[in-house]
């Protein structure tokens, strides 16, 4: 399927691994030009080599999702670099626990806040700013489904992911038509972060991470764990105006049914 993605600028943020690298490599095969930012300049120097691999040019910058300065800065290292920004994703985020609580203090909550919510917002404020002047682009946030079927002890997480959700919505009705934008709400994708999320089930789930693993999945219709590659079509397909112009405003689960079945 040819989704028009060629040549189109795209930024992800907080994707040197995990859900951020799948979706950087199905944008790259997809023929866009691929913008990466993270922390860790490591990995990101291998997904540069692997989104190249696939034919595709790739920037790299190294930045914290929780500074107000690069979140501006990742846009316009950019838009230096390439004149434009067509699709912006926003999937700086993690540091999810099942141990968190209400009795947290004031600066863990913003800790958990700057980097899963207000990375977003900010970022999205200067991208907006230059696809409104440009005529046009695409806005993509990666939430989970936290947001909506709050995971226990991990209130701090589940509301900041919330709030990505109800921004879609409100963003998509703002900036309409000229720029959609839509959300993708992962859940049990095998990444770094539920590697270490699924050391805090052992004992309660399993005895050891990989039969947490296996009795997680036992419970999706789906019987497995998804893999990041398969949340980046869900992103390449709505980044394509060419395929999905007319879906702006929705939030997708990508959970192997993990949502249907809790419902």
């Amino acid at each position: 399927m040819d989704l028009g993605l060629k040549g189109k600028v795209a930024l992800v943020t907080g994707a040197s691994k995990g859900i951020g690298k799948g979706i950087v490599l199905e944008l790259a095969r997809e023929g866009c030009r691929v913008a990466v930012s993270a922390r860790g300049k490591a990995a990101l120097a291998e997904t540069k080599r692997e989104a190249e691999a696939l034919g595709a040019e790739c920037l790299t910058i190294a930045a914290d999702a929780t500074d107000k300065n690069d979140n501006d800065r990742v846009v316009d290292e950019t838009l230096a670099a390439w004149g434009r920004l067509d699709v912006l994703v926003n999937n700086a985020g993690g540091e999810a626990s099942i141990k968190r609580s209400l009795e947290q203090p004031d600066a863990e909550w913003a800790h958990i806040y700057d980097l899963n919510l207000w990375s977003c917002i900010r970022t999205t404020r200067r991208a907006i700013a230059t696809m409104k002047e440009q005529g046009g682009g695409t806005v993509i946030n990666i939430s989970s489904v936290g947001g909506h079927s709050g995971f226990s002890g991990m209130g701090d997480y589940n509301s900041a992911k919330a709030a990505m959700l109800s921004l879609t919505k409100t963003w998509a009705q703002d900036y309409g038509p000229t720029i959609r934008v839509n959300c993708i709400n992962p859940a049990f994708i095998r990444t770094p972060l539920w590697e270490e999320l699924a050391l805090e089930f052992i004992p309660h789930v399993g005895k050891d991470k990989e039969e947490v693993f296996r009795n997680l999945a036992k419970d999706l219709p789906m019987k497995r764990t998804g893999k990041p590659e398969e949340v980046g079509a869900a992103v390449a397909f709505l980044a394509s105006d060419r395929k999905a112009g007319f879906i702006t405003g929705v939030c997708w689960n990508v959970d192997g049914g993990y949502t249907k079945f809790i419902t």
